[in-house]
């Protein structure tokens, strides 16, 4: 009892941790340009601005919050938020690992499958699709078992977290309790429906605050319509195309003679079908659940009440997240569905070993499976075990070199030093010149030519310019790219914002980028025309073009590096 509860869950805890944070998802100050897009929104907190009152908000202002909180609580810079953020991931690998030996009624199965969540590598800032949902099942199952008042309340606590963190979390959560309403045995229809009243009344309860803040500045209905919209033109940007396998590779992946055996024979074939393999396998582990449980009965997991009730529920809600989360870069989003995945997968395997083993019956009249059902079940359970092992080692042992998991005792305590090192983020010097081309010599130039309070105008999509110089945005846009708030009551509203702030420089884009910028936002262009002028088109390296406008109201005090680039501090 003390080894499973206590032992393993520590140590798949820290396992987890430094499998991540020796690891961290990019090279700039140790996080990705994706996740400075909602830890820029938790920055500009730290500067008095409010989601929704002060800035756009797309549905996340809790997860802003908390980017906000650790900057205050543990530190200033990136390290903070990638230990807040693998300490997350962390404790999701651990809930995974509890739910998944419930499922399964096995320690080993339980930490395979936890492993299997981890080794997907969820990105940093994806830590609330994991722990939202390895939180939210056990308490589902619960609820499916005894629907009392406390565990319905628990239910619409972590559907308003849910919704907080990331708005669409609260609405699968949400589906997931109506759901187990369904599921639930022996309710009469009429207290099903009690059930749903009082849990979504319960909801609304604990998010009035929240819509009476969204009402008092802008309006609800203006809210949720803006976030989804935007959410829905994100989509857009990298729609979902199907995997396909790839039985003959390029003659490019043929490994050299000096390759290491790894990387050589069949191996490289099965870093080639990782992708599709894994992309088909969280697809199928719902479905595949969902045609078995008509097979199952009492005889499996007796100690289990409501076994295929549950197990329906994590498939159902399993199907709605792989069609959420799976776009375009597969492989960086099966970690968002990797929590039902394992759950899934540790279900499957325990219920194919019972067949196999002959444990799986009738409970009535002891009948074991016929020996064909048995053959058939281990055939299909060491399939698909067997090719998930041989597409997943690779890469899986690739992850555990990153993180130098693999090397002598001081060479991952090197690497822990590098990365820490690393994510003190300031000064900037420590890490980066002036003269490097690219994003970094514009972070420069804004750290250098304006003021602390300053706010700065960023079209391009280029979140860690900002965060990294230590500057708030301008207009209560982080960026300002051409398919998002267009309307012109957007526009306006940016507008009304500029007015208001010091806002002495504004990164466009070049050439035929600025001309389709104008034709997009005409309100903002005239503004623009009215307070700012160009200060030249310029190449800044790594094939980034920017134009620069600088202000006509605010007084230049100089010029910065060899372009002469416009100062106003």
């Amino acid at each position: 009892m003390f080894l499973g509860i206590v032992v393993v869950p520590v140590a798949l805890f820290l396992w987890s941790w430094l499998f991540r944070f020796n690891d961290p998802d990019g090279n700039v100050s140790g996080l990705l340009d994706d996740h400075y897009y909602y830890l820029l929104r938790g920055w500009q907190m730290l500067y008095g601005d409010l989601p929704d009152r002060d800035f756009v908000d797309i549905g996340a202002p809790l997860t802003f919050a908390l980017a906000a909180a650790t900057q205050l609580w543990v530190g200033r810079g990136a390290w903070s938020e990638m230990v807040f953020c693998v300490s997350a991931l962390s404790l999701a690998t651990v809930l995974t690992y509890f739910v998944a030996r419930r499922a399964s009624g096995s320690i080993v199965i339980a930490v395979v499958a936890a492993v299997f969540q981890a080794s997907l590598q969820p990105r940093l800032y994806s830590y609330g699709k994991l722990v939202v949902y390895a939180a939210a099942i056990p308490v589902l199952w619960a609820f499916i078992d005894k629907p009392t008042r406390g565990r319905r309340f628990a239910l619409a606590a972590i559907t308003a977290v849910a919704l907080l963190l990331r708005h669409d979390h609260g609405v699968y959560v949400g589906v997931g309790m109506a759901i187990a309403i369904v599921m639930l045995p022996e309710v009469a229809w009429r207290e099903r429906v009690r059930h749903a009243v009082v849990y979504g009344l319960l909801v609304l309860t604990l998010l009035s605050p929240y819509l009476w803040f969204l009402q008092r500045q802008g309006g609800i209905v203006t809210h949720f319509v803006t976030a989804n919209s935007w959410s829905q033109r994100d989509r857009e940007r990298a729609p979902l195309v199907l995997p396909a396998m790839m039985f003959s590779g390029p003659g490019g992946e043929v490994a050299s003679e000096g390759a290491d055996w790894w990387d050589r024979g069949v191996f490289v074939a099965a870093k080639r079908h990782h992708v599709p393999w894994i992309f088909w396998l969280v697809i199928v582990l719902p479905m595949l659940t969902l045609a078995a449980l008509p097979l199952w009965n009492g005889s499996w997991r007796r100690e289990w009440p409501n076994a295929r009730r549950k197990v329906a529920l994590v498939a159902v809600l399993g199907l709605i997240l792989d069609w959420a989360f799976l776009r375009g870069n597969l492989e960086a989003r099966f970690g968002d569905v990797s929590v039902t995945s394992a759950i899934l997968g540790a279900c499957l395997f325990s219920a194919g070993w019972a067949v196999v083993s002959g444990r799986f019956g009738r409970a009535d009249s002891g009948r074991t499976p016929r020996p064909l059902t048995r053959l058939a079940a281990g055939t299909l359970v060491a399939t698909l075990v067997g090719l998930t092992v041989f597409v997943e080692i690779p890469s899986f042992r690739h992850r555990m070199e990153g993180a130098h998991l693999l090397d002598r005792t001081e060479l991952w305590k090197e690497r822990f030093h590098d990365v820490r090192q690393k994510g003190e983020t300031w000064p900037l010097e420590r890490w980066a010149t002036p003269d490097e081309p690219g994003l970094m010599r514009l972070v420069f130039y804004i750290r250098d030519c304006t003021a602390p309070t300053d706010r700065v105008f960023m079209s391009k999509y280029y979140p860690q310019v900002l965060a990294l110089a230590k500057r708030p945005f301008a207009a209560g846009l982080g960026d300002l790219r051409l398919g998002f708030f267009e309307t012109p009551e957007d526009q306006r509203l940016a507008v009304s914002r500029l007015a208001r702030q010091r806002v002495p420089l504004a990164v466009m884009p070049a050439a035929d980028g600025f001309g389709r910028f104008k034709d997009h936002f005409p309100i903002v262009d005239a503004y623009f025309t009215e307070h700012l002028r160009s200060a030249g088109e310029y190449d800044i390296g790594n094939g980034i073009r920017i134009h620069l406008l600088a202000s006509r109201d605010i007084p230049q005090t100089g010029t910065w590096g060899p372009s002469e680039w416009p100062c106003y501090r």
